[in-house]
């Protein structure tokens, strides 16, 4: 990420190389047994995202114009997804919120007289997370038995062999602001990104469908350890939600609804002591909530008021945090709400926002903050309205997300609109598996009704 300072750990790039090469065939092979056009751009498109980022060293670098390889690669995604989708389905009002949060950005770029360069890179993240979301609608409704989730699964193995292989050649990687902890990231440029990724990767294993239990369980071990290795603590937060649903309603549907009631306290007990273990287990990294929970700091004050300890709270977040929001709110009335424009921080902040909301409030002010939870509030309200033995596991992954969003910047990655894609994408399809016109089918105009021959 940008203006972060961490000492660099790269894996041989023959090794990098090889495992390319040899996923690409796998890749490939997945792609051809699911056909549908939409699961396999979704397919292709993840693997190679993953793998481009393996190469940062390369990818990162600028290609032409000061646009790096990366940057070129995401508008051929997203030229690549308009031509693969079905276009009738940008029709469906459940999109409206992903227009809203489009039509509030590209107000705040022209207002604020943003470049041409920054219009396309902002409004082409947009567009990318709108083509995955309808490309794994259109995949889910295309493909039987579940197959599209189970060979999705296929492009999550070069980042798990590359980890493997940082772990075991022990290259790691070390902040400059957290001294001493170590991570397992394969290679890749920035934890956040690596493990978000790997969440990725369990969303989708928890998803799947008539994959064998023990192949699911033992996916689900192999990420969990991988995000655990990556050592990144807000991805350890945010998949919490998503494994308690998910092991919650996996073992409620096991037993007949009279004994439920009896299983959910003996889950709820299971989960406390779950959460006890990881509290022990993570309490280096996660000391810093109970020091915010003591009552002896506040971090709701301007920047300049903090001290040398609570700078170093969150790894500098909540420092970072009020630094955005007092620059905020030292723009003009017009600014405050459709905000500086996008990537407006650069040049005036060492480090990106580190959480979402408070990134969107600096870009594109009130009324893109409130877009984008309309966005978030919509796609989990049609989750908890799917009428589906996986609803619980769906709104898990929808949780999930928006923890990310909390310390991280998810939305701000292509990696982030590939989950976040994935998981709209699943809500769709089951929405439109129990007949929602209103919510998961275009807009169309009904014409009216031939009367019979004879009729008067």
């Amino acid at each position: 990420m940008p203006g972060a300072f961490y000492v660099p750990a790269l894996l041989p790039m023959p090794i990098i190389a090889v495992v390319a090469l040899l996923t690409a065939v796998l890749t490939v092979l997945a792609m051809a047994r699911v056909k549908a056009r939409g699961a396999m751009y979704v397919i292709g498109i993840s693997w190679l995202r993953y793998v481009m980022q393996a190469f940062h060293t390369i990818t990162y670098q600028p290609l032409a114009a000061g646009v790096s390889i990366n940057a070129v690669g995401t508008i051929g995604f997203f030229i690549a997804g308009l031509a693969i989708i079905n276009w009738r389905n940008l029709a469906l009002k459940m999109m409206t919120p992903f227009y809203i949060v489009i039509a509030v950005a590209f107000i705040s770029i022209m207002v604020n007289g943003g470049e041409l360069s920054t219009m396309i890179e902002a409004l082409t993240k947009y567009g990318f997370l709108i083509v995955v979301t309808l490309a794994t609608y259109s995949g889910l409704r295309n493909t039987q038995d579940g197959a599209f989730m189970r060979l999705l699964l296929w492009a999550f193995v070069p980042v798990v062999l590359l980890q493997i292989a940082s772990i075991g050649l022990n290259i790691g990687k070390t902040a400059e602001t957290a001294p001493g902890s170590t991570s397992y990231i394969g290679g890749y440029n920035h934890e956040s990104i690596f493990s978000v990724m790997l969440a990725t990767g369990l969303a989708v294993t928890c998803l799947a469908t008539k994959l064998n239990r023990t192949v699911q369980f033992g996916l689900i071990v192999v990420f969990v350890a991988g995000i655990v290795f990556a050592n990144y603590r807000t991805t350890l937060l945010a998949i919490a939600p998503l494994l308690a649903l998910f092991f919650g309603m996996s073992t409620l549907q096991q037993f007949p609804k009279r004994d439920r009631p009896l299983m959910i306290c003996f889950v709820l007990v299971l989960g406390m002591m779950a959460l006890g273990f990881a509290s022990v287990a993570f309490t280096q990294r996660f000391q810093d909530f109970t020091v915010l929970f003591s009552g002896d700091v506040n971090l709701i004050k301007p920047p300049d008021q903090y001290t040398i300890e609570e700078t170093r709270l969150f790894s500098g977040r909540a420092k970072i945090w009020s630094m955005y929001i007092y620059g905020w709110s030292l723009g003009s009335p017009f600014q405050h709400m459709i905000g500086l424009g996008p990537e407006a921080w650069k040049g005036v902040f060492a480090l990106y926002a580190h959480n979402t909301l408070v990134n969107q409030l600096y870009e594109y002010g009130i009324a893109g903050v409130l877009a984008l939870l309309f966005l978030w509030g919509s796609m989990l309200a049609a989750a908890l309205r799917v009428r589906h033995p996986q609803r619980a596991t769906l709104v898990g992954a929808h949780l999930m997300f928006l923890v990310l969003n909390m310390a991280t910047m998810p939305m701000w990655m292509i990696e982030g609109n590939i989950l976040y894609g994935i998981i709209c994408g699943y809500t769709l399809y089951l929405l439109s598996l129990q007949g929602s016109p209103q919510q998961a089918t275009p807009h169309t105009t009904t014409a009216p009704a031939r009367p019979r021959q004879g009729a008067a």
